[in-house]
Order: C-alpha cells, then sequence, then structure tokens
C-alpha cells in the first residue's frame, strides 16, 4: 500500500470530543452520499432535457440523412446526370428547403428501409410510403397523406382481361416489389394466382417485358415511363387499390411529426402536392390515356382530377 493509500490517523480524543467529531463526520458522509444519489438520479433527467429533436438537428446541421431507393422512376430514380430526382425527391426537396437543409442519402432496396430506421441508420426514410399498420410499430406516420396510390394491374404483351378477376386464376404468375404493399394486397385480391416478389420495380418490369409473369401490381404514377420501355404492355381495366402514403419517421419525436405534418397540410392547401404529381405522371396519365388521377385535398382528403 503507497502512502497516499494509507488510512488517516485519527489522534486521540477525549470522548466527548471524539463523539462530536464523529457526529460531524457521520453528517458529512450522509450529506456527501445523498449529494452523489441526487446527481445520479438527475443524470437521466438532464440527459432527456438536453435531448435533440431530429427537426432540431436538421436546423442546426443544415443536412438530413435520409434512406432511399433510387431506382422506382418517376417516384424516385438518379438522373442522367447522377442526381436524385423523382416525385419523392421534389416533395422531400420542398419539405427540407423549408428547414433549411440538404438531403444526404443513404441507398438501399426499399424493402430494407423500415429495418434500417427502426436500427437508427438514418434520420427519416426520404419517400412517402404506404400506411400499412404493420409498419406503425417499428415508427410513426405523419399525420398528413402525401399521396394516394392508385395501383393498377399492367399485364404483358398479348394479354387481354375484361376484369380484374381474370388475373385471380391458378397458372397466372403476378409480381410486386419486395417490401411494398403491393405484395399483400396481391396476396388476398389474387389468391389464387402466383405471386412473385422482386428486389426492385425495374425487375418487375423486365419480367413482366419478357413474358416471365402475366401482370405487375403497382402505382399508376409509373404507366409513362413504363409504355416508353414497353410500348406493348397494357393497363387491366379498374383499379386493384387505392392507398393513402405518407413519410414515415421514428417514434417520440413528436417536433419532426408535428413539423412534417403541417407542412403536408400546407402543401396540399396550396395545390403544391398537385402540381409535383401532374409534373411527373398525372397530367400526362389524363392527356393521353384519358383517365381520372386522385391527389390529396386540402383537408386531406382523396380529390378527383378528371380529364379534360
Amino acid at each position: 500500500m503507497t502512502a497516499s493509500s494509507k488510512a488517516p490517523v485519527i489522534p486521540a480524543q477525549s470522548e466527548p470530543s471524539s463523539r462530536r467529531a464523529f457526529i460531524r463526520s457521520s453528517s458529512a458522509l450522509t450529506v456527501g452520499a445523498a449529494g452523489v444519489a441526487l446527481a445520479a438520479s438527475a443524470a437521466p433527467a438532464e440527459a432527456q432535457q438536453k435531448g435533440e429533436s431530429i427537426l432540431d438537428k436538421w436546423v442546426r446541421t443544415k443536412k438530413a440523412v435520409v434512406g432511399v431507393d433510387l431506382t422506382s422512376k418517376p417516384m424516385r430514380f438518379r438522373d442522367e446526370s447522377g442526381k436524385a430526382a423523382g416525385l419523392g425527391i421534389d416533395f422531400l426537396n420542398g419539405l427540407l428547403a423549408d428547414v433549411g437543409a440538404e438531403p444526404e442519402y443513404v441507398e438501399m432496396p426499399f424493402g430494407q428501409t423500415f429495418a434500417a430506421l427502426a436500427a437508427g441508420k438514418f434520420d427519416m426514410i426520404g419517400t412517402f410510403v404506404t400506411i400499412l399498420p404493420s409498419r406503425a410499430l417499428r415508427g410513426s406516420f405523419a399525420g398528413f397523406p402525401a399521396h394516394y396510390q392508385q395501383n393498377v394491374a399492367y399485364l404483358r404483351e398479348g394479354l387481354t382481361v375484361k376484369d380484374l378477376s381474370e388475373l385471380n386464376a391458378t397458372g397466372r404468375k403476378i409480381a410486386a416489389q419486395q417490401g411494398t404493399s403491393e405484395v399483400g394486397t396481391a396476396r388476398v385480391t389474387f389468391a389464387k394466382a402466383e405471386i412473385q416478389t422482386f428486389p426492385q420495380m425495374p425487375d418487375c418490369f423486365n419480367a413482366l417485358g419478357s413474358g416471365r409473369v402475366d401482370a405487375v401490381i403497382t402505382d399508376m404514377l409509373s404507366a409513362p415511363g413504363v409504355f416508353k420501355s414497353f410500348p406493348k404492355v397494357t393497363i387491366a381495366p379498374g383499379t386493384v387499390s387505392s392507398v393513402a402514403n405518407t413519410f414515415f419517421m421514428p417514434h417520440d419525436d413528436f417536433k419532426l411529426w408535428s413539423f412534417v405534418t403541417n407542412w403536408l397540410r400546407w402543401s396540399a392547401g396550396q395545390r403544391a402536392i398537385q402540381g409535383w404529381e401532374d409534373k411527373w405522371y398525372a397530367a400526362e396519365l389524363r392527356e393521353t390515356l384519358k383517365v381520372s388521377t386522385v391527389t390529396v385535398g386540402p383537408g386531406g382528403e382523396p380529390l378527383t382530377i378528371n380529364p379534360a
């Protein structure tokens, strides 16, 4: 034992003074222990008070780390210059412009983004997604829709149907992208068919174009690009499903949730959402296919826009 570690030597004292010293030292130890206990109990509260909303972090750092799958044109993709583009990217850019931040993309297949968000790999999924109840176990949806997804059945060359029910038959092969709500929809709506899933949306349409599957279930917004790449593909009559999509973020960040919700409500009221949809697909569909499209109304309701 070193000199510094030896117990202190207390000189012998008379009973009264020793007793007073003992009481004083005991009191000091008690107060000191209480102080340590209070400090220990206060530490978690202080850490919680210092907790920062993701929104505040975006404002402070001027950067938002978002998870995206940039392979699904016109929703989100890289253009010829390598820049991220698409309907979902316009939404994200508009949102972050009002925050004063720039996006930093963490790219991965769409089906992996939910687990990655739950694991803290990034701040938020960088585009709107279908409001599946099972997804709400891993995070929170914004309180206002960003987009109404009109799912239709794209048919391979040479296949014609008068009704969607004709696809619900043994021997039919129907494709959907892994991790999307369309997989569940297809399994319920076309229970007798074989449902095949592919990691990326281009994989689905390559399978359709080569005749390996009979149909692909996905959003009508893909139609302009699909028809350019596969001019003999057609769309079956009718809508498979129409579901709300919105932004998805971590649980327990009310400040971020409130900002995104308010921003979407404002964008719908200003008809910015309709403008972005018209830019990427809706106006062309109404003009060329003479079909009605659905946008988000000022109160969050589905708003049908008919062709001229």
